[in-house]
């Protein structure tokens, strides 16, 4: 990967520094050529206002389009060659257990010799594999520049964490079920072959789909319900499609295909997933209501939070902090560089400082900083952060 760095820095006027509201009565979703999106467009327009959009033409430089692909087909040697005795997780789409696909590991050589058989008596798909994570050494792909604001991959690289890239594999027909992405982030997933159906639903839709108890189905089927709105997308060929957030989709793969995916979460979303965050909790503290008087209440409330939404109240604190504490180190002269490739402007990080400290406002206003029910040392790191952030944008 080449050593140049590539700058990244936005301009915001008063149209843009203070917004939260988002409208979808008037959503389209409109397509751009990669080559001809600009990042600043690209974070006013559609992250800041939080509405999809499909770009094209992305893996024209990708390594892997090179060598992952062999006569407009997956190349199945390739794989089992480079990647064959590697495990990834594999969903079979036609074994269903409460709700969610039933999932196996399975050698990366034994899937593709699954692909190529044509003659295929499951429908298995693999998905979720951190491949980029075990290939280190191997930039198979570039992230697009304007996803180049991840906080969630930052921190899961800074910290040697579990990640959110993943490679996506699936055989014809197969399909990922009817959901929000997790921590109700930003997600991003180009096709380096292949073809994908998308079912995409603004939010506040999926409310008229839930049975009496609340539950969504498997798969939207728009025919069984009346005035929902919602998008169909067909993705092709080295199209990437950006899912903002909170938007509820379902995936199908046309014909064989191969997709690298991103769940990111960055200052134009932090306060969704602050706000997902306090209902995930508040519908947990409601189930267990009745042991609300107990000692462990909020321990448990915390452990069952962290089960169901992918974190808690305490790391999403250490999230903040630590993303904070990166900007904060720039503004003292250390380069903030992303993927090795981007490096953030000042533009750029004052606004994620301002967006930090508006959610650490709103953490302080929480009761459980309010009852000081933190681990001894989060709440003094978490004040010293306010302090230095009003300092470095006074």
């Amino acid at each position: 990967m080449s050593g140049e760095k590539r700058k990244i820095d936005i301009t915001l006027d008063v149209k843009y520094s203070d917004f939260t509201e988002h409208n979808y009565s008037n959503c389209e979703i409109q397509s751009f050529d990669n080559s001809d999106l600009k990042y600043d467009y690209f974070f006013k327009e559609y992250l800041l206002r939080n509405i999809p959009c499909i770009i094209k033409n992305i893996t024209k430089t990708w390594k892997c389009s090179q060598f992952w692909i062999k006569d407009d087909e997956i190349n199945y040697d390739y794989f089992i060659d480079h990647y064959g005795e590697l495990e990834a997780p594999v969903a079979d789409c036609d074994k269903i257990n409460y709700n969610t696909q039933c999932k196996c590991d399975m050698k990366v050589k034994d899937y593709m010799n699954y692909l190529k058989s044509k003659s295929r008596e499951k429908l298995l798909y693999l998905k979720d594999w951190h491949l980029r994570r075990l290939k280190l050494d191997d930039y198979f792909y570039e992230v697009p520049e304007i996803f180049a604001s991840d906080w969630l991959n930052e921190y899961a690289i800074d910290n040697h964490d579990d990640d959110f890239m993943f490679v996506y594999i699936g055989a014809g027909n197969t399909w990922t079920p009817f959901h929000a992405d997790v921590y109700t982030s930003y997600s991003w997933s180009v096709n380096v072959v292949g073809r994908k159906k998308w079912i995409l639903l603004p939010p506040g839709e999926e409310e008229k789909l839930k049975d009496p108890l609340g539950n969504l189905p498997l798969l939207f089927n728009p025919e069984q319900y009346e005035n929902i709105r919602y998008f169909e997308v067909i993705q092709e060929k080295d199209d990437g499609i950006f899912v903002p957030s909170g938007w509820h989709h379902q995936v199908s793969n046309e014909i064989d295909t191969i997709s690298i995916n991103h769940n990111f979460v960055n200052a134009s979303n932090i306060e969704i997933v602050w706000r997902s965050l306090q209902r995930n909790l508040n519908s947990v503290e409601h189930e267990i209501e009745e042991f609300r008087e107990t000692p462990e209440f909020t321990s448990q409330c915390q452990l069952i939070l962290n089960s169901v939404f992918g974190m808690d109240f305490e790391s999403f604190i250490k999230f903040i902090i630590h993303i904070a504490q990166k900007r904060l180190n720039h503004v003292n002269k250390d380069k903030l560089v992303l993927f090795n490739t981007y490096h953030f402007q000042k533009n750029h990080i004052i606004f994620d400082l301002k967006n930090i400290l508006k959610i650490i406002k709103l953490i302080k206003n929480h009761y459980l900083f309010l009852n000081n029910s933190l681990s001894p040392e989060l709440a003094p790191n978490l004040l010293k952060i306010e302090h230095y952030i009003n300092e470095s944008i006074e």
